[in-house]
């Protein structure tokens, strides 16, 4: 499964747990399963809704907890309670735009008529692996943050007139989460962020070149990108065994609304799943 707004959502809420709820020192493992669902691409009005496998590892001592997750990729999360500060960094799976399919857990799947029609004549993106950090301040009333992340793309044109090409767009983020207990069992965390991306990105993902049958050329600036709202909710069955759900919107805006690319402005995900930790 690509990384999505979704498993953003969710990477950021988990990191954020981990200041807000503290862990125990040690190994902590967990498996489950549940359901996904999202747009095919980001600003796509199609969605699909897929099977959605877990397996997470972590271990934290002292100020540090590491973590590895089939969703959340690696990451490395670092607290000092002197400064008051949280750094994390973390590498995941980036988004994709194919022309004719996209891809779930890895197994590809054609396009709707319609949005190949539209994707027809530009260009496939890839984005293989991307690397974002994070620096946060935990507060009594949440957690205020800003995260740096860096997207190298593969640019494949299928044109004489153009060459492949890698482009290492970013984007720049600033964050608020904020987490609780309502019950002994059920737990909430929630978050809200403004993304802004640079020209490399704005031109990657949302710029149209040369256009098509269905695209007009159009030219993306730097700037805002979009508005996130996330709600993450986890209820304890049992010591080991617990049920989670994430549910998030993007609100695409400024350029990244207006590209001939974005079909549908507002963007949403949802994931549900039983774990079991051990």
């Amino acid at each position: 499964m690509k990384r999505t707004q979704i498993l953003v959502s969710s990477l950021m809420i988990v990191l954020a747990a981990q200041i807000l709820h503290a862990q125990q020192p040690g190994w902590e493992f967990s498996v489950g399963a549940g359901i996904g669902g999202e747009t095919v691409y980001s600003g796509s009005d199609d969605y699909y809704i897929a099977p959605l496998p877990s397996v997470k590892a972590s271990y934290s001592s002292g100020n540090v907890n590491y973590s590895l997750s089939i969703l959340e990729g690696l990451g490395i999360t670092y607290m000092n309670p002197n400064w008051g500060l949280m750094a994390s960094a973390s590498v995941n799976a980036g988004a994709t735009r194919d022309r004719e399919e996209y891809t779930v857990i890895g197994v590809p799947v054609k396009h709707s008529a319609r949005t190949r029609a539209l994707l027809a004549g530009s260009p496939n993106l890839n984005t293989p692996l991307a690397v974002t950090t994070m620096l946060a301040y935990p507060s009594p009333i949440g957690l205020f943050g800003v995260s740096l992340g860096i997207h190298p793309t593969s640019v494949e044109y299928n044109r004489t007139d153009r060459q492949d090409e890698t482009r290492n767009g970013m984007l720049y983020s600033l964050l608020y989460t904020v987490g609780g207990r309502a019950t002994e069992q059920l737990s909430f965390s929630g978050l809200f962020s403004i993304e802004f991306m640079d020209q490399t990105y704005a031109d990657t993902w949302y710029s149209v070149d040369k256009p098509t049958n269905s695209l007009s050329a159009h030219k993306a600036d730097a700037g805002l990108r979009n508005g996130l709202i996330a709600l993450e909710m986890s209820y304890r069955i049992s010591e080991r065994i617990s049920l989670s759900a994430v549910g998030a919107s993007t609100i695409l805006m400024s350029d990244a609304k207006d590209s001939p690319y974005t079909v549908e402005t507002v963007q949403r995900a949802v994931t549900a799943q039983m774990l079991y930790h051990f």
